[in-house]
C-alpha cells in the first residue's frame, strides 16, 4: 500500500497488548491521511537526533574545522546521525496504519481521538462477551466483501456501502456503554428491578438489531464464497482441460504403434540365426513331437 493512499477498510494492528483487527473511518478522504502520514514525517525529522546532526554539521562546516581529522569524524557523525533520523521518519510514516506499540506516555496521532480514524475489537471489549463477538464479526465481515475475488462480479458500491453501515453501527455501539453500565448498576440496587428491565429491554433491542446487522452481512459473504466456488472450479476445468490437451499432445502412441514391430523383426532375425547355428530350441518353444509307432 502506497504512503499517500489511506489504508483498506479492514487491516490488522500491532498494538501493546497483542495483534488487533481494525475498521477505518470510511468518511477519512485521501487528503486528510496525507496530512496525517506528513505530520508523522515531519514529527520524526524533528527528533532531537536530526537536529542535533544537522547542528554538528553546520557548526563544523561553517567553523572550517572539518579539514583536520577530528572535524571530518565530527562530520561523518553528524551525517551519521541525520540519515538515521530519516530513515526512522521514514519507517515511522510507512508503519502508521499498523504499527500502534508505542513508548510509555507517547500517544499515537491515531489515537488521540478514538474513533476518529479507527476503531479495533478490543474497543468493544468492555460492552460485554457478546457485543464484543458481534463487533468483531462485523469487521470481519466488512473486511471480507472489500477483498473477495467476487467483488468484480457484484456491486461495486455495496463493499462501501456495507462499510458505512458497520461503521456507523459499531460508533453508535460504542455509545452504549454508558447505558450499559447504568443497567449493571439498576440491577444491583434493591427495589429497581422495574428499571433495570426497563434498560435491559431497550439495549436488548439495540443487539437484536446490531445481529440482524450481521445476519445481512453474512448473507452478502455467504453469497460471494459460493460464487468464489464456482470461480474456483471454472478456473479448474479451464486447467485441467489445458493439461489434457497437453498431455493428447505429447502422446507416446506412434512411439508405440512403431516399436509393435520390432518384436517381429528380433523373432525373425534370431530364429533364423538359431537354425544356421543349431543352437536348439528356445525356452518357449515346446520340444518335437515324437512319431507314434
Amino acid at each position: 500500500m502506497s504512503l499517500l493512499h489511506k489504508p483498506d477498510a479492514v487491516t490488522v494492528g500491532d498494538f501493546a497488548d497483542g495483534p488487533d483487527i481494525m475498521l477505518w473511518n470510511p468518511t477519512v478522504t485521501t487528503n486528510r491521511w496525507r496530512w496525517q502520514v506528513l505530520r508523522a514525517l515531519l514529527a520524526r525529522l524533528l527528533s532531537t537526533r536530526c537536529v542535533a546532526g544537522l547542528l554538528v554539521l553546520t557548526l563544523v562546516l561553517g567553523t572550517g574545522a572539518a579539514e583536520t581529522l577530528g572535524g571530518a569524524l565530527t562530520v561523518g557523525g553528524a551525517i551519521a546521525l541525520v540519515l538515521s533520523g530519516l530513515c526512522d521518519a521514514g519507517i515511522t510514516a510507512a508503519c502508521l496504519p499498523t504499527d500502534h506499540q508505542h513508548q510509555h506516555g507517547r500517544c499515537c496521532p491515531l489515537e488521540r481521538s478514538p474513533g476518529e480514524f479507527f476503531l479495533r475489537s478490543d474497543d468493544f471489549a468492555d460492552l460485554g462477551a457478546a457485543a464484543h463477538h458481534t463487533a468483531g464479526l462485523l469487521i470481519d465481515l466488512t473486511g471480507e466483501l472489500h477483498a473477495t475475488p467476487a467483488r468484480n462480479w457484484i456491486d461495486p458500491e455495496l463493499p462501501d456501502r456495507a462499510h458505512h453501515a458497520v461503521w456507523d453501527a459499531l460508533t453508535r455501539l460504542t455509545r452504549t456503554a454508558a447505558a450499559r453500565r447504568h443497567a449493571a448498576r439498576l440491577a444491583a440496587i434493591p427495589g429497581e428491578a422495574d428499571l433495570a428491565a426497563t434498560t435491559a429491554t431497550v439495549i436488548a433491542e439495540f443487539d437484536t438489531l446490531l445481529d440482524e446487522l450481521v445476519f445481512h452481512l453474512q448473507g452478502c459473504v455467504t453469497l460471494t464464497r459460493e460464487w468464489e466456488a464456482k470461480l474456483r472450479h471454472a478456473e479448474l476445468v479451464e486447467h485441467t482441460s489445458a493439461v489434457q490437451t497437453e498431455l493428447h499432445a505429447a502422446s507416446i502412441r506412434p512411439m508405440v504403434e512403431v516399436a509393435e514391430e520390432l518384436p517381429k523383426s528380433v523373432f525373425a532375425y534370431v530364429t533364423a540365426a538359431r537354425d544356421l547355428t543349431g543352437a536348439g530350441r528356445f525356452p518357449w518353444e515346446l520340444p518335437f513331437a515324437e512319431p507314434v509307432p
